[in-house]
């Protein structure tokens, strides 16, 4: 936070309008941040009443709302070059630019490369989303370095080209985080069928699987599939094979949070839908 307050008033002191741009985007950033938090503690709490299968979309709503902050940077960043485009004032360059952009690209290099190895060990959509999210700031930090040099060597007007191309950088970035989670939202495979099916067919007693069916995020993933057992085989040892079949399921795919098995009978040369 503060590096964006100290990019956006300098930003603003020194005419910047990339410097100011990339000010916009680090206040996202650490609001998106807080999104994030808020989204994770909710997507914590464990089922209830009212959300029997749990709370872990909270944590895709938290995504698509950072993804709603970028879009708004990217349309305020626009804007702000049309109108520095219109004016036509001239970026002050000065050491104090230069230092206060070098701390923040060592910042985040730092950051983004801690959320992005903490998401992929936890599979943490948040993480990963703002991991995306911190790493474009570093982009648009080298963006701004280099339109403060070109304001220095006497072409001020790459200033807000630059500020364009930060605002192309942070709608891609949003792009990206709400693509990945409409994945949640329109409940696309999360698991290949046959990796499933090939796992269960190594129970014995499962003469055959099929409609295998996966959805969720890329933490919590829910599994419902068909086997089908010997039609002679007693109630109690189908359903300890469906719980052999789950136990196998869950401990091959740690992302895995419930498996549902439908058991039929097996009759060959009958197919069955």
């Amino acid at each position: 936070m503060a590096t964006a307050l100290a990019k956006s008033l300098w930003g603003a002191y020194s005419h910047s309008i990339s410097m100011e741009a990339d000010g916009i985007h680090s206040f996202l950033d650490a609001t998106a941040n807080i999104t994030g938090l808020i989204g994770i503690w909710f997507a914590s709490h464990p089922p209830d009443k009212a959300h029997p299968y749990g709370h872990q979309k909270f944590e895709t709503f938290a995504a698509f709302c950072i993804s709603v902050f970028l879009f708004f940077g990217c349309y305020k960043v626009l804007e702000s070059s049309y109108l520095r485009f219109q004016d036509g004032s001239v970026t002050e360059v000065s050491t104090t630019s230069f230092a206060i952009m070098l701390i923040t690209l060592v910042t985040n290099v730092f950051i983004s490369r801690w959320e992005k190895g903490e998401g992929l060990r936890l599979r943490n959509e948040v993480l990963i989303a703002d991991s995306a999210h911190t790493k474009s700031d570093i982009y648009v930090s080298l963006s701004v370095i280099g339109s403060l040099l070109a304001t220095k060597a006497g072409y001020p007007q790459l200033d807000p080209i630059i500020a364009i191309l930060i605002a192309v950088i942070i709608g891609k970035v949003g792009w990206e985080i709400l693509f990945e989670s409409s994945k949640v939202l329109t409940d696309v495979s999360r698991i290949e069928s046959k990796e499933i099916v090939d796992l269960v067919m190594l129970i014995p007693e499962v003469e055959a699987c099929h409609a295998v069916r996966t959805r969720g995020s890329m933490n919590h993933v829910h599994v419902d599939l068909h086997i089908h057992v010997n039609p002679k085989m007693s109630i109690e040892a189908a359903h300890e094979t469906a719980h052999e079949v789950e136990a196998k399921i869950m401990d091959a795919f740690s992302e895995v949070a419930e498996v549902i098995v439908h058991l039929e009978p097996h009759i060959p040369n009958l197919k069955n839908d």
